[in-house]
């Protein structure tokens, strides 16, 4: 069989072998893994190409460059080479075993139908096309990465494309290095000195999409799980201090960002850490250590106040958003990109943008993209289910730290058909199908059935009626 000859996968293979025992080993990884051609290999380089493209940005790094569609060539290169795989993944019994994959693309229907209930045709085509982009790279990062090591050599390529595009924004904007295509944010800070002078407030932005502090924040947390856990890698023995030097650099880049969404992220992403690790307790000693520190230490990423200022705008603009679907609007949304016209300005909340623009509908399905992953991570915690690879199963409390950091992340910012929110989707849908494939015999942690899809809208219609309470409550 081909599958001997892939040394990209050969730890996994020996695993299995180990667990299941010689006799059963061939059979078994014949059913389990699938075959392992060339082309994927190179798919799989093509779609690390992809994620360095969109960390670094060498268009922006070399400007003869910027004519040149680098992004494109390497993403259309993993599809043509992942054709037959793509496929496979839009079958019925696939999407059943995958319901990441049924959430994303139904996410794509609902901006469809958010266009069509309004008989916005034009919307229609632009829209969708726009978010197919999106929902193809969520399919190719599921289609080509799909062993433990794969996952972990993607862990590794996007952690240090991230770090590396972290660090040239530190050193610009502490002054060590002026690099010429990185600018920084200088803004109100919202506060009169004793002298009466308005106070401003210098941001570290990053680069292409990252261009925004909130935005370069919410990577810089997830970095920051990825690094640590990298960290904790016993087998390495004490070279795995050495990423204390790139956390530490994490920490310096999220205050430079002076974003408070930032921190809320952090925050969530150490409790959520905690809480899988070492228990509730440890994770409450944390988050009381966090809250009583947090003013002292962060200031003005500490002073988050939904009184006023920028807190309390952004709450009534949800409530404007929440006012504009109480009508026929309220299954299918007003229409995806139309929030600002209904608010004056994006949501900066995504769950909020979701429902609000696609409705209780779409919004149920984002909701589900970052619902289902964490209530089937706290399920295997609660039972005590390890799947057979341990460095696959180790990952698992930092797996449920990222998507509790991006998910409060994303409670400031409107940020749901982007890219990068994908990545951690498809990061989580990815880790699950590799762990369904290690057990004896092969099985789903998750499935779209009856009692999936009434978890999901029930836990979703409870959220939204959450931040309903809330924004009528908060909003002046």
């Amino acid at each position: 069989m081909a599958i001997w000859n892939r040394t990209t996968q050969r730890s996994g293979d020996e695993l299995l072998i180990a667990m299941l025992g010689p006799r059963r080993s061939i059979r078994h990884l014949a059913e389990v893994l699938p075959d392992r051609p060339q082309e994927s290999t190179i798919a799989f380089i093509f779609f690390i190409l992809v994620n360095a493209t969109l960390f670094l940005r060498p268009a922006e790094m070399f400007p003869d460059l910027a004519t040149l569609p680098i992004y494109e060539v390497f993403i259309l290169g993993a599809m043509a080479l992942s054709g037959q795989g793509l496929q496979n993944q839009l079958t019925m019994a696939s999407l059943k075993r995958h319901p990441l994959t049924m959430c994303v693309l139904g996410i794509l229907g609902a901006i469809i139908l958010s266009h069509v209930t309004h008989f916005y045709l034009s919307g229609i085509k632009n829209s969708g096309t726009e978010f197919l982009k999106v929902a193809i790279y969520y399919l190719l990062l599921i289609e080509v990465v799909d062993t433990p090591s794969r996952f972990r050599n993607f862990l590794i390529a996007v952690t240090t494309c991230a770090m590396i595009m972290v660090a040239m924004c530190v050193v610009d904007y502490l002054g060590w290095v002026d690099i010429e295509f990185l600018t920084h944010l200088e803004m109100r800070n919202g506060t009169v000195s004793q002298t009466g002078e308005i106070e401003w407030v210098w941001r570290m932005r990053g680069i292409g999409i990252f261009n925004d502090p909130n935005d370069i924040s919410m990577v810089i947390v997830a970095v920051g799980v990825l690094s640590t856990y990298f960290m904790n890698d016993r087998r390495v023995g004490l070279m795995r201090f050495l990423w204390l030097l790139p956390i530490g650099m994490q920490v310096t880049a999220l205050v430079c960002t002076r974003s408070r969404g930032g921190l809320l992220a952090m925050g969530a992403a150490g409790f959520a850490l905690f809480l899988s690790r070492f228990g509730r307790k440890t994770a409450l000693a944390f988050g009381v250590m966090a809250v009583l520190s947090v003013g002292v230490l962060a200031g003005r990423q500490g002073n988050i106040d939904l009184g006023g200022g920028t807190g309390q705008e952004r709450v009534q603009k949800w409530r404007d958003g929440i006012v504009a679907i109480q009508s026929k609007d309220l299954i299918f949304g007003i229409g995806h990109g139309f929030y600002a016209d209904v608010a004056g300005l994006v949501a900066h909340n995504s769950f909020v943008h979701t429902y609000v623009e696609l409705g209780l509908f779409g919004g149920t399905l984002f909701f589900g993209c970052f619902f289902l992953p964490a209530w089937t991570l706290y399920r295997m915690s609660k039972a005590g289910v390890h799947v057979p690879d341990g460095e696959h199963d180790r990952f698992r409390p930092y797996l449920f730290a990222m998507l509790a950091g991006w998910s409060v992340g994303m409670m400031s910012l409107s940020r749901a058909y982007v890219v990068p929110t994908y990545m951690v989707i498809g990061i989580a849908s990815a880790y699950l199908t590799i762990c369904n494939r290690q057990f004896s015999p092969p099985r789903a942690l998750m499935l779209w059935n009856r009692k999936l899809v009434y978890r999901l809208v029930g836990a979703s219609l409870s959220f939204f009626a959450v931040i309903y309470v809330f924004v009528i409550v908060i909003a002046k």
